[in-house]
């Protein structure tokens, strides 16, 4: 079943020269959807519009770029228990920390948020969405602070979710993830520029992924 995300806008106050104003966009019912475009162009403000935008059939759980918006609890354990009001699985937490590189996942799940670095902190963030299994996830440079090797993670779980009808959104300049994805959305100053998928405008001669500011070589933070 395709997927169709509503016309979105988005304005900012004091802001007159940015206006997010994008229509309504049908997407394949395979695979995930990349969001690209240079710095600016209006990726997060997609991100953000789409996850305040209500609607019965679709609530999207955004994961920011900054952290400090959803991480409101002192650590990991108080973030979930008061996210979902019952008992955890310490023993599926600690499987999905180690997945994304914590050696001592236990150590991590009452360890306060403060005291980690930005990059475990995005791992702990990560965790802690492919623990709750939203239906409709919309992750925002999700690779930000995080290894090669991590991304892979991210990238195999991004394709577990297909299994169970999970549709997900990566706001990303990243070249590996937009190769693996079924959908491009193509902003260029709170426009859409091109839709479509991503095997039919790769082979199109007049597009360029470094148009829109894709990265063709992974730099770890």
């Amino acid at each position: 079943m395709s997927l169709i995300l509503p016309a979105l806008k988005r304005q900012y106050p004091g802001n007159e020269t940015f206006v997010l104003n994008t229509p309504e966009i049908t997407l394949s019912d395979k695979g995930y959807t990349c969001v690209i475009g240079r710095n600016g162009s209006g990726k997060s403000s997609l991100g953000e519009a789409l996850a305040e935008h209500r609607s019965d059939e679709q609530l999207w759980y955004y994961l920011p770029q900054y952290l400090d918006r959803i991480l409101f609890a002192e650590n990991l354990v108080e973030q979930l228990e008061t996210m979902l009001s019952q008992t955890l699985d310490h023993s599926l937490l600690s499987e999905l920390l180690y997945e994304f590189g914590f050696s001592e996942p236990k150590r991590v799940l009452d360890f306060p948020f403060i005291l980690m670095s930005g990059g475990e902190r995005r791992r702990v963030a990560l965790s802690c969405i492919f623990y709750l299994q939203p239906k409709h996830i919309i992750l925002d440079e999700p690779d930000i602070g995080i290894t090669a090797k991590e991304n892979m993670v991210l990238l195999s779980k991004i394709g577990n979710l297909k299994a169970v009808d999970t549709r997900v959104i990566l706001i990303s300049h990243n070249h590996e993830f937009v190769k693996g994805s079924s959908d491009l959305i193509c902003l260029k100053e709170g426009r859409l520029d091109r839709v479509g998928k991503t095997d039919e405008l790769l082979i199109e001669p007049s597009f360029t992924l470094s148009e829109y500011g894709v990265r063709f070589q992974r730099v770890d933070v």
